[in-house]
């Protein structure tokens, strides 16, 4: 054995020490960056120009996304009409046969629908939205039903319109007509409905349509002042010499041929061309038509259909990829400058713009780390199609060195591109490309990547052992470890990108299962790689980067703690051992060695000499610590040393101290920077959403796999880094709606994978609810001791225990994680969790109200026996409903513990939701504004309301709630039933109570509180309606008889003198106002039976908050007595108005006949011919004893005697009271001088004279009835009838 003085190593050391300190601290400096580069210093024009137009750029893309999800489904309806005529698949760009000037040229039988999926029929096509391919799908389309849509398509035309404005004018008012159900709709109307519904939208595409051309325009305006020298320290060499210029400058080109190339993608040209014109003919007030040849250059289609894809990966299931577009004649509409391209394209050809070697210094990774340099090659080459078509020496060096092992690329926000399809009609770029697709190195690739994930799986299980990623592991293996996420992401990134391949022999072999590939012996097996796979790969690799990046962000905070902690422990361990071979310690069984002891103290003033901040670089402190450690190894040999075991591992543990202590020192920022380039997702964003059902299903089998979700959701906010970083630099004022929308775009993503576990509650809550509805006895208040067993029911009672402790079990893997940020929203897991269950819940009552509520009554072949049947089904129906509520309800209550929400909080808010928003949506076809699911305050797009398509039976109502309603209307028809005010029902002729109290009941059970003043509120709707008819009857009818009505009024006048031939008066308005009875006898038929049905709502509302809700009745009483009274200042603010009137329509405050409806013009003759209209109908019914009503006397009479005297009160209460009192008077002065006329013929003929006892009879009740209803006292009557004739009349026969 070999020996070494200590004097000897001490001078090994001092040597060393010297040297090191003497060297430059700049020899050994790593790269630094500027905070921030002189090109984008707040000074310099040229680079806050630049900058300031690539963030436009990425915000005209965020733009571009945004509005194509919001396109009108009236504009999708119209292309699809367009092209199922045949109009795109000639080939022509424009509409109804017209060819465009200058269009592109296409192969023939195109068919444009291939741009938007398959073909959808009326009944399936609602809630159209265009997805992020052009298909027709969603919920997000705000104007409702396919009928709703398509009546605006007469008049949304293409370019083809420019061609001849006059005729489609001239054309479209008979079209419209044709189209349009109601025929009351015409041209005028149509065209005002849609220009009052979307003027914000069109002005939204309008103005992104200019910004795309201004950002063309404007970058040819920066690239000539950059040939000018305008920018004075700036030409176009010296910009790509800078580091950030040329950067900035090739994404500025990218950029405008990623927004030329999503518009096609996204916004396809048919859209557009509509947009356009739609935007000219409605909302350009000002006329100004300057720029649309600009803009229909831009706009017009380029007669482009995907083309029919044999795989399916391709464009159906993966609606994110994209097909050719004919890319070079798009990009030609507006070039750019030659120059510019050609530099553009040689500085991406042969430079690293980003410079990431750092974080793929391997040159196996080289395509991974140049793939966004590879996408930006891509778009900029359509640019210069001639590189593409005829240069092949160049197009081979591209594919060389970005494309050699994938030809599947990601361009932007997660939209993919073939190039293998994308190339094929460029000769130089396909033979550039056959090299690698070739099948033999098809294979060889999937082999090499299948081997891959394989190695990594099992690197990430054992590095994600339970207690191997420590601290001084890390420290350790860094390098091991980041090569391992490398490799990951590298496998995961190919294998993602390349399952989308469009070519079939590609895609079965990169797809293929074991049992597909199994007559090939080469891919048998372990090579067989599915998306159970992939997802385990991305879950396991996010985890482990999850927990390096936390890791190293601790180790960072912590790194100075560390060095001094290891120094001190090492220096302390070196004064022990000079201790102890001092040999005069107890138990010391070693001989005293002044040379081992003055080393190991000198050992320990040399490592206490070691400073984290001094003066010395990092790298000259790491090799001051590595001859510490050498010169501890070389003392291990020394014989003294060597044999003392206690010794040499004081040694060893001093040494492992050093290497940590270099370790730490030697991490910075940029290992965290360098983690956050491997991890990048953003390739992925749309193709990840392919992955939720696997995700979902491993879930299901193991709910522990939720812990796994963290680092895969912090992974997906990398899509968000790269729109937003311009952004951010620029400090644009599109920064915060970016961010919001590719923010909720990441939201919805998490939402969609954690939607797995509410989904799962859910259905275990539905069995829960059976249970509780069907099985479990309701238990009484008190129990007979013998029957306590029967109604413990201990089975059931053990399955809902397994139910609530199998849910509680899903909810903990929510309850243990985290609350994160993606990108700028926070996101709470437990708020997701009650937003899935809130979403769940809502789908659930929505299908069953839906389904439930679905009555059989037929239009125009009704009977008594028939509404009777219905009736009952009717009621069954709502009883069912009512029942299936309830047990739901219980159901949530069992498990609010389980999951920590508070349930019957949400059963309310929820239900009160859905009938609100189904209300909504009803009251729309009285709506010229209508409310869009965008405006709607209830509709939400992360807990949407399902809306269903019209049913068979009920083709007029949009949903239940018009159902309900009809359904209502419909039984208490008056053609097959009577009104009893003091029975407060309807009755059948055989006296069957068809709508009455107790139907009131059953509905509020079934639809709750909420449903029945949705009723009230759709009543409202239909009155206001009716009354606007009526008003534009009068108008237009009725004023035509102005003069006949004046000439009776004036014969009548006045009212309390008898004229002398008054009865021949009465019979000849009579006579010739006949023709306009029975539209006044519909109008008024109509309003009072809404108004006493609003009567019979109002009643049991305010019943149910007397037992319910005695306090919040007696509160809001106060307050609206307090505001009528005006002592209140509520009076002032509308928004507290609303709430109080809300409230009080629930609580049941307030008669409905007291309501002013609407403010109109006054109707001059309105009393007198009310007072026709009451002697023209008054004999036509009968004093019916048992209703204690005015009946009719025939069945075939359409007329009852309230819901006709309610329409009457309604009427006059929307004007001046003096209408009403004048139609009294006329009432009361018809009474007198029936009275008169009775006593007169008395001792006629017996017929007429029980005819006209009758007819007096039943006319003091009607007017008696009236002023009941309008709530007028009867002094009112008594004025014009005094109180004794009518008292001497009540005993008539």
């Amino acid at each position: 054995m070999t020996t070494a003085t200590p004097s000897s190593m001490t001078a090994a050391i001092a040597p060393a020490d010297s040297t090191a300190t003497e060297a430059p601290n700049t020899a050994a400096q790593t790269k630094t960056a500027p905070a921030t580069s002189v090109f984008l210093s707040p000074n310099n024009l040229c680079g806050q120009t630049l900058l300031e137009l690539v963030s436009r750029g990425h915000g005209i893309l965020a733009n571009i996304r945004i509005l194509s999800e919001k396109v009108p489904p009236a504009f999708v309806a119209a292309a699809d009409e367009a092209n199922s005529n045949g109009i795109y698949g000639s080939g022509s760009g424009g509409g109804r046969g017209a060819t465009h000037e200058g269009a592109e040229s296409s192969s023939g039988g195109l068919g444009f629908l291939n741009l938007f999926g398959s073909t959808r029929s009326p009944q399936s096509s609602k809630d159209i939205a265009v997805d992020l391919d052009g298909s027709i799908s969603g919920n997000l389309g705000g104007e409702g039903d396919t009928d709703d849509v398509k009546k605006y398509t007469p008049f949304l035309f293409d370019f083809s319109y420019l061609h001849n404005p006059e005729e489609y004018e001239a054309n479209l008012s008979a079209s419209v007509e044709a189209n349009s159900s109601d025929g009351n709709l015409n041209v005028v109307n149509l065209e005002r409905e849609f220009e009052v519904n979307h003027n914000s939208t069109m002005e939204e595409y309008h103005a992104l349509f200019h910004s795309i051309h201004q950002y063309q325009a404007d970058l040819n305006i920066f690239a000539d002042d950059l040939n000018k020298g305008f920018f004075i320290q700036y030409t176009v060499e010296s910009l790509f010499l800078d580091n950030e210029g040329r950067a900035l400058i090739c994404e500025a080109v990218w950029l405008y041929g990623a927004i030329l190339i999503l518009m096609e993608r996204l916004l396809p040209g048919p859209i557009r061309e509509r947009l356009i014109i739609a935007y000219y003919r409605f909302y350009n007030r000002n006329n100004d038509i300057s720029q649309i040849d600009l803009l229909t250059k831009l706009c017009k289609s380029t007669n482009i259909s995907p083309p029919k894809s044999t795989t399916p990966a391709c464009f159906t299931k993966n609606p994110s990829h994209k097909y050719p577009m004919d890319e070079d004649k798009l990009f030609h509409r507006f070039p750019l400058p030659v120059e510019l391209v050609r530099n553009v394209i040689g500085t991406l050809v042969s430079d690293d713009i980003y410079r990431q070697s750092s974080a793929f210094p391997s040159i196996d990774h080289r395509s991974t780390r140049l793939s966004r340099q590879a996408s930006m090659l891509y778009v900029v080459l359509f640019f210069d199609p001639l590189v593409l078509r005829d240069e092949p020496g160049k197009m081979r060096e591209i594919v060389d060195k970005y494309f050699h092992d994938n030809w599947v690329i990601h361009i932007y926000a997660g939209l993919t591109a073939d190039l293998s399809l994308e190339w094929e009609r460029f000769p130089a770029a396909k033979a550039a490309l056959d090299n690698v697709l070739k099948l033999e190195n098809v294979k060889r690739l999937h082999i090499a990547n299948a081997k891959l994930i394989g190695q990594c799986m099992a690197e990430l299980r054992a590095y994600l052992t339970m207690g191997i990623l420590t601290d001084s592991f890390v420290l350790d293996n860094r390098h091991d470890l980041l090569n391992c996420l490398r490799r990951c992401n590298v496998a995961v990134r190919w294998r993602i990108l390349h399952r989308r391949t469009s070519n079939s022999v590609h895609h079965g072999i990169i797809c293929a299962t074991a049992e597909k590939v199994a007559p090939d012996p080469k891919l048998e097996g372990e090579f067989a790689v599915n998306d159970t796979h992939v997802v385990s790969l991305l879950l396991l690799s996010s985890q482990l980067e999850l927990q390096l990046k936390d890791i190293f962000q601790q180790l960072l905070s912590k790194k100075e703690s560390i060095w001094i902690g290891c120094r001190a422990k090492a220096s302390q361990m070196m004064s022990d051992l000079s201790k102890y071979f001092k040999g005069d310690q107890t138990l010391a069984r070693v001989s005293r060695h002044d040379g081992l002891m003055k080393w190991f103290e000198s050992m320990a003033t040399e490592i206490n000499y070691l400073e984290y901040e001094g003066g010395d670089h990092f790298t000259v402190t790491g090799r001051k610590i590595q001859l510490c450690v050498q010169a501890l190894e070389e003392v291990e040999q020394y014989d003294l040393v060597d044999r003392d075991v206690q010794v040499k591992s004081f040694i060893h543990e001093a040494r492992s101290l050093l290497l940590q202590m270099a370790r730490a020192v030697g991490i910075n920022e940029d290992i965290c920077t360098d983690i956050q380039f491997i991890s990048d997702l953003s390739y992925a964003s749309e193709s990840i959403k392919s992955y939720v059902g696997i995700i979902h299903s491993r879930i299901t089998k193991d709910p522990s796999n939720v812990s796994l979700l963290d680092g895969f959701f912090l992974k997906a906010t990398s899509s968000l880094d790269m729109p937003v970083e311009r952004l951010k630099q620029s400090n644009s004022p599109d920064l915060k709606k970016a961010t919001e929308y590719y923010s909720s775009q990441l939201v919805s993503f998490v939402r969609d994978v954690l939607e797995v576990v509410p989904v799962s509650v859910f259905a275990i809550l539905v069995q829960m609810s059976d249970i509780i509805e069907r099985r479990l006895l309701p238990l009484p208040l008190k129990v007979e001791g013998d029957k306590l067993i029967a109604f413990a029911q201990l089975g059931e009672r053990y399955k809902l225990a397994m139910m609530a402790h199998e849910i509680s079990i899903f909810c903990d893997g929510i309850h243990e994680m985290e609350n994160s940020f993606v990108g700028e929203v926070e996101v709470n897991p437990r708020k997701l969790l009650e937003d899935g269950l809130r979403k769940e819940m809502v789908q659930h009552i929505s299908e069953l109200m839906n389904s439930l509520l679905q009555f059989d009554f037929s239009a125009d072949s009704e009977t008594t026996a028939s509404i009777t049947k219905h009736y009952g089904a009717a009621m069954r129906s709502m009883t069912s409903l009512a029942s299936r509520l309830e047990g739901f309800q219980g159901a949530l209550c069992c498990i609010e513990d389980y999951t920590s929400i508070n349930s019957l909080k949400i059963w309310h808010s929820e239900m009160s939701r859905i009938i609100n928003y189904n209300v909504e949506q009803e009251v729309n076809k009285y709506l010229l504004k209508k409310v869009l699911d965008s405006d709607s305050k209830f509709q939400s797009k992360i807990i949407p309301i399902p809306r269903f398509p019209r049913t068979d039976n009920e083709p007029s109502c949009i949903n239940f709630m018009g159902r309900v309603l009809s359904m209502l209307l419909k039984v208490t028809d008056a053609h097959f039933t009577t009104f009893s005010l003091e029975r407060s029902g309807w009755f059948l002729s055989d006296g069957f109570e068809v709508c009455g109290l107790k139907t009131m009941l059953t509905l509020r059970k079934a639809i709750g509180i909420n449903g029945l003043a949705g009723l009230e509120r759709l009543l409202c709707y239909r009155i206001l309606h009716e009354l606007h008819r009526f008003v534009k009857f009068f108008r237009t009818n009725v004023s035509k008889q102005a003069v006949l009505l004046e000439q009776l009024r004036d014969e009548l006048f006045p009212e309390w003198r008898t004229p002398p031939n008054a009865v021949s008066i009465y019979a000849s308005g009579s006579k010739k106002t006949e023709m306009l009875m029975l539209p006044m006898l519909t109008c008024f038929r109509r309003v009072g039976q809404a108004q006493l049905l609003r009567r019979m709502v109002r009643f049991e509302l305010r019943r149910c908050a007397r037992s319910d809700a005695k306090a919040l009745q007696q509160s809001v009483a106060a307050i609206n007595a307090s505001i009528l009274s005006g002592n209140d200042d509520l009076k002032d603010d509308p928004d507290s108005m609303k709430k109080i009137c809300d409230l009080a329509t629930n609580v049941g405050i307030g008669d409905p006949m007291d309501t002013v409806f609407m403010a109109t013009d006054p109707l001059e003759g309105l009393p007198i011919l009310l007072l026709f209209f009451v002697l023209f109908y008054v004999p036509k019914l009968t004093y019916v004893q048992d209703y204690a009503s005015l009946s009719k006397v025939k069945g075939s009479y359409p007329i009852d005697g309230w819901p006709v005297i309610a329409g009457i009160s309604t009427l006059l209460k929307q004007f001046h009271s003096s209408y009403a009192k004048s139609f009294l008077a006329y009432i009361g002065q018809f009474i007198r001088i029936s009275i008169q006329t009775y006593a007169e013929r008395r001792q006629g003929k017996k017929d007429e004279v029980s005819r006209l006892a009758a007819d007096l009879k039943n006319s003091i009740i009607f007017v008696q009835q009236f002023c009941d209803l309008s709530n007028l006292s009867s002094t009112a009557l008594h004025e014009h009838v005094p109180q004794y004739l009518l008292e001497l009349c009540s005993d008539l026969p």
